[in-house]
């Protein structure tokens, strides 16, 4: 069975078929042929985006009627960009629905929503606070304490116990702890813990290093990176207070953590992005007006498509 093509392959496939619209030359002509040689996906992609669109115009209920109807208005005013091509993005709920909530998340012990933030005591007496599209499978009993994070972010007030550290794990190690207060992020790419409190050990590649207060570290299939400082205190206010704090990090990561609390679906180009840095505070619970705050101090052009889509591009001299 073929899997299902990934999110940044659709993406690159919504984006050929805005490009073939219309007049097209030999060397655009060339340009696709060889992207779709390239790897048996893209030709799938394109496959799966041409069905949609075809499903589209049959398709009875909301929110496909206010798509046309907002793409009918758009091509009468004769918007640069044609919107069919990725407005046909959200015509694959049950593909994008897995990208964005694969089966670990829906089977997940504890996991909110877009835009939803909890907190609830753990088995032990340790508390945990979930971000919104965040996810976490937990382990305990008589031996360990464990907490998978599958997606997201958490922070976690580990109750003491001098005989059961407490691991949270993700794709990238672990982050080991007695009795300490520290915040845990996973991205596609890496892990970050902030330590706000006492001291965690990080495991990651074989590689140990030991996160004291007032410290974090990101770490990835290499292991961990350098230790920097961070403002421990700002990181909790901005915890109580749904808010984003961003320092010196590549815009496509900060659209990455903005996406978990975003009404629908937030499209860009991550190697597009990824030179702008990012130094800023950002509410975490109003997305779309964190993306008008970054597009005052960045080159960068922010396209509506209603019902569901929102793209973030880089504006071009």
């Amino acid at each position: 069975m073929n899997k299902s093509p990934s999110a940044q392959v659709l993406q690159e496939a919504a984006e050929w078929l805005v490009r073939l619209e219309g007049e097209v030359g030999a060397a655009e002509r060339n340009a696709f042929r060889d992207w779709l040689d390239a790897d048996p996906e893209h030709l799938q992609a394109i496959e799966r985006l041409q069905g949609s669109m075809a499903a589209l115009r049959d398709l009875p209920g909301e929110p496909a009627r206010a798509v046309l109807d907002s793409l009918a208005r758009r091509r009468a005013a004769r918007q640069p960009i044609k919107a069919l091509a990725l407005a046909a993005l959200l015509l694959l709920p049950i593909g994008l629905a897995l990208q964005q909530f694969p089966p670990s998340y829906l089977l997940a012990d504890i996991r909110t929503g877009s835009g939803q933030w909890s907190t609830r005591q753990l088995p032990d007496g340790s508390r945990i606070s979930l971000d919104g599209s965040t996810a976490v499978d937990l382990q305990f009993d008589g031996q360990r304490r464990t907490v998978r994070l599958v997606q997201g972010e958490i922070r976690l007030d580990v109750a003491k116990d001098a005989t059961r550290p407490l691991l949270v794990l993700t794709e990238h190690g672990s982050v080991r702890a007695l009795g300490t207060r520290f915040v845990v992020e996973q991205l596609p790419d890496s892990s970050w813990v902030a330590m706000i409190e006492s001291t965690t050990e990080v495991d990651s590649a074989g590689k140990r290093v030991v996160v004291q207060a007032g410290q974090a570290v990101r770490f990835d299939a290499a292991g961990p990176g350098a230790l920097q400082s961070i403002d421990a205190a700002g990181i909790e206010q901005a915890w109580e207070q749904h808010q984003l704090l961003v320092r010196d990090q590549p815009l496509d990561q900060v659209l990455e953590r903005l996406a978990r609390n975003h009404r629908g679906y937030l499209m860009y180009d991550p190697k597009d992005l990824e030179l702008l840095r990012v130094t800023a505070v950002l509410p975490a619970d109003d997305s779309q007006r964190a993306l008008r705050l970054l597009a005052r101090s960045l080159p960068i052009r922010i396209e509506h498509y209603p019902p569901l889509i929102t793209r973030v591009s880089l504006e071009r001299p």
